[in-house]
């Protein structure tokens, strides 16, 4: 039974590896995600480095069940159309 995984971000595959490229062990441990992401991430990060821990990371964003790294950090990211979107106010 295969669950159709829906790009709720209308991200591009790009886009999705640059949003987890902002995670971290030390910012994983206050970004809003459940602990069992959270506890994935760490097992990952500690067996097999930051980016296996990343790509585990791409489905949560991809369907939209966390947010994205890039809003809650305040960074900026490349949109679909080309342009940037400010995440945060200067």
């Amino acid at each position: 039974m295969s669950q159709e995984m829906i790009n709720y971000y209308n991200l591009t595959v790009e886009q999705v590896k640059e949003e987890v490229s902002y995670l971290t062990v030390e910012k994983i441990r206050h970004f809003p995600c459940s602990p069992s992401h959270r506890d994935a991430f760490y097992e990952l990060w500690n067996r097999f480095g930051p980016e296996a821990a990343r790509t585990a990371m791409i489905p949560a964003v991809w369907q939209g069940h966390i947010q994205l790294p890039s809003e809650y950090y305040g960074k900026e990211r490349a949109t679909n159309e080309g342009n940037v979107q400010t995440t945060s106010e200067s």
